[in-house]
């Protein structure tokens, strides 16, 4: 489908408002950034890990067996492809005269890589078996501490005296992106001593399965062994086969040796190639990424006629399935095997798009374009949700994805309004010292604690911090470093919440589903070692939700099933409400907002939905602890009897209303999670706006407010988000929870690379086009 100029203004507007736009650069910029990015933090010894965890204290990872993350167990096939585009680099800048000393850095540098690609057969002390990838030293990695997939895989190994950690398991595709790579650097790149290295790779590479049957052994070869073809009926041309068709050529043109022409000839014979009418398969970039590859090698080194007129069919049989999709790398190869093909200017424009708009930072963000209805597929590249290992891999297509867990709870601290502390909804508890200013100082403090975390509130210092966990109440009066389980009884039910009273922060409330408990004050060194119960008296029911207003004197109020009941906080009875929700006709919120300055005052909700109108709310407020509402039944029935449904929707806000929260400061503000973005009144919930400027996705799944802070606070899929301005504008958290805790990560971009310079040598892109700067 063909972008319209009005969905890339909006793209490129969605994206200049998300605070970075390194897609920017001139094509020839961004290459040389990109690399200079892999050397720094995808490069173990020339080895490309695709992601990468960003280290927060330094600009290169660690490439030994300590690195917290790196994607070791794909690294030899992407590792492979940047190799092809480092190959494609260099016989480019040969054939244009480049400068002596650019040439001889990129020989240099596709060496390098070679080597990495050849040492994953090395490091394995077998001929031919290929590791997935490796990093340096001993001792447990990554993948074996956190128990992944290929656990039983990871062995040491030693190359020219260097100790490796490898993981095993290979995989016809380990095999298939290794032999493209290496063929493309054996033709392109390979010169003098280094041509002989890549002959004897390629030659132990394709062997190991020649001569064991068309399959690949394990190391332990008592594990199954993996068939080359895959499940094939023996006669029709599949992508598996193709990609061993590919090897077995690559192997005879590097070596010569008659047994690859022979396995050559007999795969071309056995699934009739050279009688192919057409070639069809399902839709699948994975395995796309590998034929087109090995066909681009093979348009090379294959000369029969009726064998590139047979590949020319598989090459439009894939074009058909991926043309619409703006895949720069597959448009690259399909018109340098096709420059006959139809489409070929808007399919080129669409293809150099999917680069111009290629970051260069490419930190893993959160993406959710389905909110955005007038945004069509194929997205520019920073917006797609990209494919977690290498970008062709994936799909431009793909509109939503790499989402941030939600911050369930925050709390701010009296003493230092720049110590934050955040809950996110996997249980994490973590702490920011600047105000939330930098990822790299949100920093877990929850080691120590090896449980959940389900709220959090802190006391008079910093360092004192109450959680909520699924088994109890715990303290800790160090900042994390010890924490200590508080003696609330455990007969009031599942432990929901925790409150410290604003007037008396050695006195805590914690809310169970059964009780609410309230501590004894026998000053800090006893905080939370007596509690009395507040909630006697009341209806046995299976589960009770309860509101606490600490105050002079405070309320409890209690929502057992669909009734409320209310307390003065001392001494006491419960008191029945009334004409609380509209029944049937309506959905209650889970929320009840009591104003923090009056807690005779508070606020409940309805929504429901009309036809096409989508969600609207009303709103219920009463200033006599529930005794009366306004917008009640009969309320709700005068209105629609006078004025009809227009009558009723002079009541409503048009919009959800999740979450509601009332400033400290001021109980006429107020703020809700609405349909898209942050709801506010400032007139007691009589008028309501919409706010989401600056957020980069305005979906609120929670929202709070501190007695301790002026700053409003809102969990989205795109991490934590902070107004500092009363709600008219947001500014990013920066507390993203994709991944192990608050990390991030990032891809390497050697996608880019593949695709750039392939477009470079096949004259696709000029050099005027490589330069300009994007409009």
């Amino acid at each position: 489908m063909r972008r319209s100029l009005w969905i890339l203004i909006l793209a490129f507007v969605t994206f200049a408002a998300s605070g970075t736009d390194t897609w920017k650069s001139p094509l020839s910029v961004k290459e040389r950034q990109i690399e200079q990015g892999i050397e720094k933090r995808h490069n173990i010894l020339g080895l490309y890990p695709s992601m990468v965890e960003i280290p927060r204290d330094s600009e290169t990872i660690d490439i030994t067996t300590t690195n917290p993350f790196a994607d070791i167990q794909h690294a030899v096939c992407w590792t492979s492809n940047y190799l092809a585009g480092l190959s494609y680099k260099y016989a480019f800048l040969k054939a244009h005269g480049a400068m002596p000393g650019d040439l001889e850095a990129a020989r240099i540098r596709a060496d390098e890589v070679f080597e990495a690609v050849y040492r994953c057969q090395l490091v394995t002390g077998v001929r031919g078996l290929q590791a997935r990838g490796y990093f340096l030293g001993h001792g447990p990695t990554y993948a074996e501490r956190t128990r992944s997939d290929k656990l039983p895989f990871w062995r040491q190994g030693t190359v020219d005296g260097q100790a490796f950690r490898w993981v095993g398991d290979p995989s016809h595709h380990n095999y298939s992106d290794a032999i493209h790579g290496l063929g493309q650097y054996y033709t392109l790149a390979a010169e003098g001593a280094q041509k002989d290295r890549a002959r004897e790779c390629i030659d132990a590479l394709v062997g190991y399965w020649v001569d064991n049957d068309l399959k690949i052994a394990e190391y332990d070869r008592t594990r199954p062994e993996v068939p080359i073809l895959g499940l094939t009926d023996g006669k029709i041309l599949n992508t598996r086969v193709f990609m061993a068709i590919a090897g077995a050529k690559v192997a005879h043109h590097a070596t010569g040796n008659d047994k690859y022409r022979q396995v050559y000839d007999r795969l071309i014979e056995q699934y009739g190639v050279r009688a192919l009418k057409e070639f069809k398969t399902g839709k699948g970039f994975d395995d796309a990424e590998h034929v087109f590859c090995h066909l681009d090698l093979l348009f090379r080194i294959e000369e029969a006629p009726e064998l590139l007129a047979a590949f020319r069919k598989v090459a439009d049989g894939l074009w058909e399935n991926h043309k619409g999709d703006a895949q720069s790398l597959f448009t690259y190869i399909y018109y340098a095997i096709a420059p006959d093909a139809p489409e070929k200017e808007q399919r080129l424009k669409d293809a150099l798009f999917s680069l111009q708009t290629f970051p260069t930072d490419m930190t893993v963000r959160p993406q959710m374009n389905s909110l955005n209805p007038e945004r069509k597929p194929p997205y520019p590249t920073y917006l797609a949700a990209w494919d977690n290992e290498y970008i062709w891999k994936g799909s431009l297509l793909r509109a939503d994805g790499w989402q941030s867990r939600t911050v369930v709870d925050i709390a701010v601290s009296p003493e230092d309004p720049m110590v934050l502390y955040a809950v996110g909804e996997e249980g994490g508890l973590y702490q920011s010292r600047d105000g939330a200013a930098s990822w790299q100082n949100w920093i877990p403090i929850d080691q120590n604690l090896h449980r959940p975390v389900r709220a959090v509130e802190v006391g008079q210092r910093s360092r004192i911090i109450y959680v909520v966990c699924d088994d109890g109440f715990y303290l800790t009066t160090t900042g994390g470093e010890r924490w200590n389980k508080m003696p609330v009884p455990e007969d009031g039910g599942r432990p929901v919440d925790l409150m410290v009273d604003p007037k008396n922060m050695n006195v805590l409330y914690a809310i169970a589903s059964q009780g609410v408990y309230r501590s004894r004050d026998f000053g800090e060194e006893f905080l939370g070692q007596s509690w009395e119960l507040l909630t006697e008296g009341l209806p046995l029911s299976q589960e009770t939700r309860f509101f606490i207003a600490p105050g002079d004197p405070g309320r409890i109020y209690a929502l057992v099933e669909n009734t409320l009941f209310t307390r003065k906080m001392e001494n006491a009875a419960w008191e029945r409400g009334t004409g609380f929700g509209l029944g049937e006709y309506a959905e209650r919120y889970t929320w009840l907002a009591v104003d923090p300055t009056n807690p005779d005052h508070i606020l409940a909700g309805v929504k429901s939905t009309f036809g096409q109108m989508g969600a609207f709310s009303i709103l219920q407020e009463s200033t006599d602890a529930g005794q009366t509402w306004s917008n009640d039944f009969k309320a709700i029935f005068e209105v629609l009897s006078k004025a009809g449904f227009k009558g009723l929707m002079s009541l409503a806000v048009m919009s959800e209303l999740n979450h509601l929260a009332i400033s400290p400061k001021n109980p006429s503000c107020m703020f809700a999670a609405g349909s898209r973005g942050v709801m506010k009144s400032e007139d007691g919930g009589k008028h309501w706006t919409p706010s989401q400027e600056g957020m980069a996705i305005p979906v609120v799944r929670s929202l709070f407010v501190s007695r301790n802070s002026e700053w409003i606070f809102a969990g989205t899929p795109g991490g934590l988000y902070i107004s500092e301005d009363g709600g008219r504008t947001w500014r990013d958290g920066n507390l993203l929870l994709q991944f192990e805790k608050n990390t991030r990560r990032e891809l390497g971009g050697a996608a880019f690379i593949d695709a750039y310079w392939r477009a470079r040598y096949y004259g696709l892109i000029d050099e005027e086009t490589a330069n300009r700067e994007m409009e």
